[in-house]
C-alpha cells in the first residue's frame, strides 16, 4: 500500500506511530474530499484507518468530508442520493447514480433530464458519456443562474435560478451544523406575470411535483423547512427558531438517538493499485479542483484573469525521466483522448502519478476515463519570462496568480441577462 501511494513504508509506520502512540492527541480528525470516494476502495480505506485509530465513540474525533459543492452533506441527509432516502433510510428501490442516468439516457431508457445547477459536460466524470446522454435525451430542462456549456448546447427549457444571496432555507456544514439561510436581496421579476422571472427553487420543485401528480401544497419557504425536519429522523423537532443565527449540530440534539446506531467496522481487505510508473511509461492520473473553476468566475469580467488553464503536476523524478521542466507544454492521453497543459514540477506529487485540474473550460480533465495515461512533452514554455525566472502559466492555482490582459474566451451570458435582452 505504501509503495502504491509513492511513499516509503518506514514513513507510513512513523506516521501511524505518531497518531496512535501514548503521546498522540486524542482528538484526531480525518479530513477528506468527496471526490476521493470516486476511487474504488477509498471509502473502505478511510474506515479501516478510523478503526485502527479507534476514533469511534471518541468526542472530538472522526471523519469529515469536504463536499464537492456547497451543502453536499445536507443534500445527502435530505435523501438526494441514489442509495438511500431522507436520514439515510433504506429505500426499497434505490435510484440511479449520475453514471447510470447518463447510460440510460444514451440508451433510450430515459427521455427527460432535469439539470438542477448541474453542468455535467464540465464537472461530471466521463465527458464522452454525457455528450451521448445529452444528445440522446428527448427533453432537457434546466434550473441555473448561468448558461453553462451543457445548457447552451442541449437545454430545451431553462428556468432562471436564484443566486446564493437570493436563497432561503437551511444548509448543513461538513461537521453537521445545520445553519439558516435568509434572503439578502430580492429576486428579479419578469415582465410577463407574477410567476415569471426568478422563482425560488422550492417553488419550482413544488410546481413540478404537482404537475407530476404528487399531493401536498407548499406556500412558503418555512413550510418546506418544516417538511424537511419531519422527514429526516435526526432532524426531528428542529425549527428555524432553534437554528437561529448560530446554527445547531444535530448530533448534539436528543433526536440524534433516532438515527441508526453506528455498527462496528470490521477491517476490509484492500487491493491497492500497482506501485510506481508502469513499464510502458504510463502514470496514474488524479485530479484536483481549483477554487476558480466555476461558472461564477466564467461570467465575471473582473475575475477573467483568474480563470484557470489546465496544469499538469508531476514529481521531480518523473519530470526528469520524461525530459520535462516547469512551464513546458505536456500532453496526457488514453483511449484516443488528449489533455494538454503547462507542466508544474512539485516535490509533493508521488512518483508514478500525475495530477490535472478538474473543471477547466479548455482541455477538460473529464475526457480521461482510464486510471493510467501516457505523458509526453509536446512544447516548451508557453510564456516568455526572464531567464532563470519560473513561469507561472496557470493563474490562481494555490494562490499563484498572474493577471492576464484578457480572457481566452468571452464569458457566457447569465440566464438573467438573457431574460432582459
Amino acid at each position: 500500500g505504501a509503495a502504491a501511494a509513492g511513499m516509503h513504508a518506514s514513513a507510513v509506520r512513523e506516521l501511524a506511530d505518531a497518531l496512535s502512540g501514548e503521546d498522540a492527541g486524542k482528538d484526531i480528525v480525518i479530513v477528506h474530499s468527496e471526490r476521493l470516494l470516486r476511487s474504488a476502495g477509498a471509502a473502505r480505506a478511510l474506515l479501516n484507518l478510523a478503526a485502527r485509530l479507534s476514533l469511534a465513540g471518541r468526542d472530538g474525533a472522526g471523519i469529515i468530508e469536504i463536499p464537492s459543492s456547497a451543502n453536499g452533506r445536507g443534500l445527502r441527509e435530505a435523501g438526494f442520493a441514489p442509495g438511500h432516502g431522507p436520514g439515510y433510510t433504506t429505500l426499497a428501490a434505490p435510484g440511479a447514480g449520475a453514471g447510470d442516468i447518463a447510460e440510460k439516457l444514451a440508451g433510450g431508457e430515459l427521455s427527460t433530464l432535469l439539470l438542477w445547477h448541474a453542468d455535467p459536460l464540465r464537472t461530471h466524470p466521463d465527458r464522452q458519456a454525457w455528450e451521448a446522454a445529452l444528445a440522446g435525451a428527448g427533453t432537457v430542462i434546466a434550473y441555473d443562474s448561468v448558461l453553462t456549456e451543457s445548457l447552451r448546447r442541449h437545454a430545451d427549457v431553462v428556468f432562471p435560478a436564484e443566486t446564493y444571496a437570493e436563497k432561503e432555507g437551511t444548509l448543513t456544514h461538513p461537521d453537521g451544523r445545520v445553519q439558516r439561510l435568509r434572503v439578502a436581496i430580492g429576486r428579479p421579476k419578469g415582465a410577463s406575470g407574477p410567476d415569471s422571472g426568478v422563482r425560488a427553487g422550492w417553488r419550482l420543485i413544488a410546481d413540478i411535483g404537482r404537475a407530476a401528480g404528487l399531493e401536498g401544497r407548499v406556500l412558503a419557504g418555512p413550510m418546506v423547512s418544516k417538511q424537511l425536519f419531519d422527514a429526516v429522523p435526526f432532524y426531528a423537532g428542529l425549527s428555524l427558531d432553534e437554528i437561529g443565527p448560530k446554527g445547531v449540530r444535530w448530533q448534539e440534539r436528543a433526536a440524534a438517538s433516532a438515527a441508526a446506531p453506528a455498527q462496528p467496522w470490521q477491517l476490509a481487505r484492500l487491493d491497492p493499485p500497482g506501485a510506481g510508473p508502469q513499464a510502458n511509461g504510463s502514470l496514474r492520473v488524479g485530479t484536483f479542483r481549483s477554487l476558480w473553476s466555476s461558472k461564477e468566475v466564467d461570467v465575471s469580467p473582473a475575475l477573467a484573469f483568474l480563470r484557470p488553464r489546465q496544469t499538469v503536476e508531476l514529481s521531480p523524478a518523473d519530470a526528469e525521466r520524461l525530459g520535462v521542466t516547469g512551464g513546458d507544454q505536456v500532453e496526457l492521453g488514453s483511449n484516443g483522448t488528449r489533455v494538454q497543459g503547462a507542466a508544474m514540477v512539485r516535490a509533493a506529487v508521488p512518483t508514478g502519478s500525475v495530477f490535472v485540474i478538474e473543471g477547466t473550460r479548455e482541455s477538460p480533465a473529464n475526457v480521461l476515463t482510464e486510471p493510467l495515461v501516457e505523458v509526453r512533452r509536446v512544447g516548451g514554455v508557453a510564456s516568455t519570462v526572464p531567464s532563470g525566472q519560473p513561469a507561472i502559466v496557470t493563474p490562481a492555482h494555490e494562490g499563484l496568480t498572474e493577471p492576464r490582459s484578457s480572457s481566452p474566451e468571452s464569458p457566457p451570458g447569465t440566464v438573467k441577462e438573457s431574460l432582459n435582452e
